[in-house]
């Protein structure tokens, strides 16, 4: 265990730049705010820096030349409505965050992912909570969106990485917080099409996901009314096949995941469904 989180935060939007992870958004005892905090892993230490543009929780990230991308949001208060189209970019030499051409329509719980140079935004809710299949590309050179091929079955709440020229879209559910599904979706930008993987062997929403050694790693996730996960699994692209790893010391859901210094990390989020049992925890896996 490192040392904790300075905050107990859920919904929270994980990045690392420059070799720091940086905790972005989410809520503290149920309020929404612009929180950032980034840490050290060289010091074990944590520091506050320039906060968010305006408060957001359940935001999508990713990292493309050096700078942290947030897309989408909602503005609080757990009804999963109100999704925000805000996309905001943070430079973390200068400390300083730029606002950026906003997504078409607002989504909260959106899968993010970088990759050709662009910030790819797939999945989420839309701000009357409905979920929705929208595919939407930003590029940087010109700051501007447009839409690409749909999620084959609309989905939110699910995890998402970019690997080896790909996209992979995992898990998730298709509105209510019950609902939660095995599939995988992959995307190939040089066509712009999809096509299905095997399903996790875990069906979850609410997980997180990140790309660690060749592996597309998925972990925790949620199973309301009385559960959470504490599964870690991984997608390996090379054999098209599923692996289980070491599961968490205990299930939790409303964070992401990041790679740092050779290691995975998890920070916060939630130890039970909902906001129950918001946690400071930073936890760290490690393969051989």
């Amino acid at each position: 265990m490192k040392e904790p989180v300075p905050a107990r935060l859920n919904e929270v939007a994980v990045a690392t730049a420059e070799g720091k992870l940086h905790v972005m958004g989410g809520s503290v005892l149920g309020f929404t705010g612009p929180y950032h905090l980034e840490y050290d892993p060289a010091t074990d230490k944590w520091r506050a820096r320039a906060p968010l543009p305006r408060p957001l929780d359940h935001m999508g990230s990713a990292v493309l030349n050096g700078k942290i991308y947030t897309v989408g949001g909602f503005v609080g208060g757990g009804v999963h409505r109100d999704g925000q189209n805000s996309v905001f970019e943070y430079d973390p030499p200068s400390d300083t965050w730029r606002i950026l051409a906003p997504l078409k329509a607002g989504r909260g719980s959106v899968g993010v992912a970088a990759i050709d140079g662009k910030i790819h935004a797939i999945g989420g809710r839309a701000p009357d909570g409905t979920t929705v299949a929208t595919h939407e590309v930003y590029d940087p050179a010109t700051n501007s969106w447009k839409d690409l091929a749909p999620l084959p079955k609309a989905r939110d709440h699910a995890a998402v990485v970019a690997a080896e020229g790909k996209i992979y879209f995992a898990g998730g559910r298709f509105g209510a917080s019950t609902d939660r599904t095995n599939m995988l979706d992959i995307y190939d930008p040089k066509t712009n099409t999809w096509t299905s993987g095997p399903p996790m062997p875990t069906p979850r929403s609410g997980l997180a996901g990140t790309y660690y050694k060749g592996l597309f790693m998925v972990l925790g996730g949620e199973m309301p009314p009385s559960a959470t996960n504490a599964e870690n699994e991984a997608y390996d692209p090379k054999t098209n096949a599923w692996r289980t790893l070491a599961p968490m010391p205990g299930g939790r859901h409303a964070t992401q995941a990041t790679v740092a210094d050779g290691k995975v990390y998890l920070a916060a989020g939630s130890l039970k469904p909902g906001s129950g049992q918001v946690t400071d925890q930073l936890i760290v896996f490690t393969l051989p």
